[in-house]
């Protein structure tokens, strides 16, 4: 008489422990990367939700019109003049020469007053860069 049984074969455990040296620290990563973006979400490029509230995405338009500005002119030095103008934007120092120029302005947001430092670097296009600083 022939015995036939059921085998169940067991998993293998040690494949599953593996994924997570690899998953763990690709979390670390992105949790650090979302961290540093957050604190600048207007300099990085992403104004939206979940970095950006509000007033970041007021700053954001403003730098808009700064960019924009900046990129039609055709003198550097008009530029600070030209943003000044603008809504809630108050240019607090202004340096050109050579082709580049560098200003720092203070903008009117939601909650409160926030100052950016601005670049703009005129060679085969414009460039326009800029970062939060403290007021």
């Amino acid at each position: 008489m022939q015995r036939w049984a059921l085998v169940v074969r067991r998993a293998d455990r040690g494949r599953g422990r593996r994924r997570w040296l690899f998953v763990l620290p690709a979390v670390a990563v992105l949790g650090v990367a979302l961290k540093v973006v957050s604190t600048d979400p207007v300099g990085y490029g992403v104004p939206f939700w979940p970095f950006a509230d509000a007033g970041d995405r007021v700053e954001s338009r403003v730098m808009g019109e700064v960019t924009t500005t900046a990129r039609a002119l055709r003198r550097l030095d008009a530029v600070p003049g030209a943003v000044a103008g603008e809504d809630g934007v108050e240019v607090l120092e202004a340096r050109v020469a050579a082709g580049r120029m560098w200003m720092r302005v203070r903008l009117r947001v939601p909650d409160g007053v926030r100052c950016r430092e601005v670049g703009v670097l005129r060679d085969v296009a414009t460039q326009v860069t800029s970062r939060r600083v403290e007021c």
